[in-house]
């Protein structure tokens, strides 16, 4: 069944009013009709399983005959904090980390980053935004990541929570993902430091490590931003909650 995440305002009782968005999908995308069953999910955990009762250019409204917590999401909560880098290579991660399973994203800005500016225009953040919605519904999410807005890694660094953090660099050679969690604890949150195309200043990642952040290794071959980004994800996911 096709899934769309929709606002809680768009519910009433059992009765669901599809935004227009939506409606337009249904209507003159997917050419669904009364009678067809749809997922609709409100961003909070939960999934409902929605019958069609009007299909007309007036409005979509649908008839939730089932609710269910959505079973599709991740029992540790992944932070990624990714470099900036060129518009399709940071979009990639957005839509590829949903689909891995990331619950937050965190641009920075790092002194190799090609892209400097922390501001950028609202149609931006919209687009990402969209992008991650999208990879959600496809990927069965049941939750849309959050995107924050850009900031320094120096911002990123001293506003970390206390939660357990992984910064990847080439140069680190012992500490590996798997060994990071060998203790046995299973962490219910966990943050990811993935650099640019140039990767991370030593300088860098010694504010890192002050700020109590591990550096780990990838491996002995060099990944680009964008593989290191969603091969890190996965392998922190797989440890900690079997992708």
């Amino acid at each position: 069944m096709h899934r769309f995440f929709i606002a809680p305002d768009n519910f009433a009782g059992d009765r669901v009013v599809l935004p227009e968005a939506t409606a337009h999908q249904i209507r003159n995308v997917l050419r669904l009709r009364p009678g067809a069953a749809i997922v609709v999910l409100d961003n909070s955990g939960w999934e409902y399983e929605v019958l069609l009762r009007q299909v007309d250019r007036q409005q979509v409204v649908g008839e939730a005959v089932a609710k269910r917590p959505s079973p599709n999401e991740p029992s540790v909560q992944l932070t990624l904090y990714q470099a900036l880098m060129k518009r399709d290579k940071f979009e990639w991660v957005l839509q590829k980390g949903t689909e891995i399973g990331v619950g937050h994203f965190v641009p920075v800005v790092t002194r190799r980053s090609l892209v400097q500016d922390v501001d950028i225009k609202e149609g931006k953040q919209l687009r990402w935004e969209k992008i991650i919605t999208e990879a959600a519904e496809q990927s069965r999410r049941g939750c849309i990541p959050t995107l924050q807005a850009p900031q320094t890694l120096a911002e990123a660094l001293a506003a970390h929570p206390a939660q357990p953090g992984l910064i990847a660099w080439e140069e680190a050679d012992e500490l590996t993902i798997r060994s990071a969690f060998r203790d046995g604890k299973r962490p219910s949150h966990v943050s990811l430091f993935i650099g640019p195309e140039g990767g991370f200043a030593a300088e860098e990642v010694e504010a890192a490590q002050t700020a109590g952040i591990q550096a780990i290794t990838l491996g002995k071959r060099i990944l680009r931003a964008e593989t290191a980004a969603l091969v890190a994800s996965a392998l922190v996911l797989h440890e900690l909650d079997i992708i």
